[in-house]
C-alpha cells in the first residue's frame, strides 16, 4: 500500500501548477488558491483527485473535481479518519466482456484467482465496489461468504 493512500481525506490547497496535467494547468489562474478534499489517488500515486470546496459556478466549466500533482498541493490535516480500501479494482477482459475484480492492494491476482490488470487511467487506486454492474460474480460470492481473509 502506497503512502499516498494515507493522504485521502486530507484538506488541501492548490498553491501552484508546475507538475499537474496540462488539462488542469490550462485553468491555473482560476484554480490556484482553491481548497478542497483529496478524494482519490490517481496515476499510481503520482496525483490526487481533489474535490474543490468552491461553488461550481466559480470554477472552470463548473467542474469540482480536478487531477492535481502532489507537488502542487499544500496538504492540511485530515478531515476524518481515512483508511485505504480493503480491495482495489482490477479488470480482466475476455473477447468483448470486461469484468471488474476485487484485488488485494499490491497484488495482480483477484480474490477469485483470476489474473487482472490495473485500470489504465488510474492504476490500482479505485476501491472495489460490489454494486458495480460489471463486478465479478465469483469475487462478490467470496466477499459475501466471508471466506476471503482480510488483506
Amino acid at each position: 500500500m502506497s503512502k499516498a493512500w494515507s493522504r485521502v481525506g486530507c484538506q488541501a490547497t492548490i498553491v501552484r501548477m508546475d507538475h499537474s496535467p496540462a488539462s488542469t494547468c490550462a485553468h491555473r489562474s482560476k484554480l490556484i488558491g482553491c481548497e478542497g478534499l483529496v478524494v482519490a489517488v490517481l496515476r499510481n500515486g503520482g496525483a490526487a483527485l481533489l474535490r474543490l470546496d468552491n461553488n461550481e459556478y466559480d470554477l472552470p466549466h463548473g467542474v469540482r473535481r480536478w487531477v492535481v500533482a502532489w507537488d502542487d498541493l499544500e496538504l492540511h490535516k485530515p478531515v476524518g479518519a481515512s483508511k485505504p480500501p480493503a480491495y482495489v479494482v482490477g479488470f480482466s477482459k475476455k473477447r468483448r466482456v470486461l469484468k471488474y475484480h476485487a484485488v488485494a492492494p499490491g497484488t495482480k491476482v483477484a480474490i477469485c484467482s483470476a489474473p487482472v490488470k490495473p485500470l489504465p487511467f488510474c492504476g490500482w487506486s479505485l476501491a472495489f465496489s460490489p454494486t458495480t454492474p460489471r463486478a465479478c460474480s465469483e469475487c462478490l460470492a467470496l466477499l459475501t461468504e466471508g471466506t476471503v481473509p482480510a488483506p
